[in-house]
């Protein structure tokens, strides 16, 4: 047998392209500009990410913590024969149902150091909560990541670092007793089943909000169902002239507010009943999607 190869036989090395050959690897110094370069493009970019990235993580967070109110407000429903959780006035318990229902939740907050702006037993406890059980007693979902901070000096100078809740539900979302004293108070409606969303659906009538940290009070929202110039309450803007908002399908979304809402500072005083224009575009939103009969 012959073993020896055929005449036109060329090794490996000599079968390699002539640019193989002159290849060579980085130098030290040119590695090291690389480096460099690479450094000085982190420290151009590093603020412009610590100032997007917490922002987009909080809202990240706030529409989490409005997925499971609504998933625990849907639950409730489910539970009690479609009959919505009570929303009364000043989140008072029902007096027209056994025992007296409590609201979805208890207790009125404002800037001062009153008891009912931290305490988180008014959320989830059964006693003042008709969602608490349904939540798993999580209290950290009524407060909005990005209103945290929000204290006022009498609150700071006693060692809060934020209050326990910064959302709040639609008042024609739920039986109970309502203010009678709004100028539509006369032929405000509001759902008390799940099959009453029909003007509009379901997937455009609103339940829960971030609310403005001047205006939140008790765990009521009013807004008319029409045009008007009036805001009673005001949405809360905290995600960059932005807030949260859940609907009655389960669905949540953060919403861009149009008008002068978007850019409302926090004034730290309680500031309710806002005028605006009759064709302010955020009251308008608030009234489209707010159910009526």
């Amino acid at each position: 047998m012959n073993t020896n190869p055929p005449a036109d036989f060329k090794s490996l090395s000599a079968q390699r392209p002539d640019h193989d050959r002159d290849r060579r690897a980085f130098t030290l110094t040119e590695l090291l500009v690389v480096l460099v370069t690479l450094g000085i493009l982190a420290v151009l970019l590093l603020p412009a990410l610590a100032n997007t990235q917490p922002a987009s993580t909080k809202a990240f967070q706030c529409l989490n913590n409005m997925r499971q109110l609504a998933q625990a407000w849907t639950l409730y429903a489910e539970d009690n024969h479609d009959r919505l959780a009570i929303n009364s006035d000043k989140s008072n318990p029902y007096p027209n149902t056994p025992n007296g229902t409590p609201s979805w939740i208890f207790g009125f907050m404002d800037w001062s150091t009153r008891p009912d702006n931290t305490n988180t037993a008014y959320l989830v406890n059964d006693t003042y909560s008709l969602l608490g059980s349904y939540l798993g007693r999580n209290y950290n979902v009524f407060a909005c990541p990005a209103d945290a901070y929000f204290v006022s000096p009498p609150e700071a100078s006693v060692g809060w670092d934020h209050r326990a809740r910064s959302v709040a539900m639609d008042a024609a979302v739920g039986n109970g007793n309502k203010y009678a004293g709004f100028p539509f108070s006369a032929t405000f409606w509001w759902a008390k089943k799940m099959t009453d969303f029909h003007n509009p659906g379901p997937s455009d009538c609103w339940v829960f909000a971030d609310e403005h940290p001047d205006s939140i009070d008790d765990g009521i929202f009013y807004c008319a169902p029409y045009p008007t110039t009036l805001f009673v309450e005001r949405p809360g803007n905290q995600h960059g002239g932005a807030g949260s908002i859940t609907f009655a399908d389960g669905h949540v979304e953060i919403h861009e507010w149009q008008g002068p809402v978007a850019n409302s500072p926090v004034k730290y005083q309680v500031q309710n009943q806002i005028p605006c224009s009759i064709t302010d575009p955020d009251m308008l939103y608030l009234a489209q999607h707010t159910p009526q009969n």
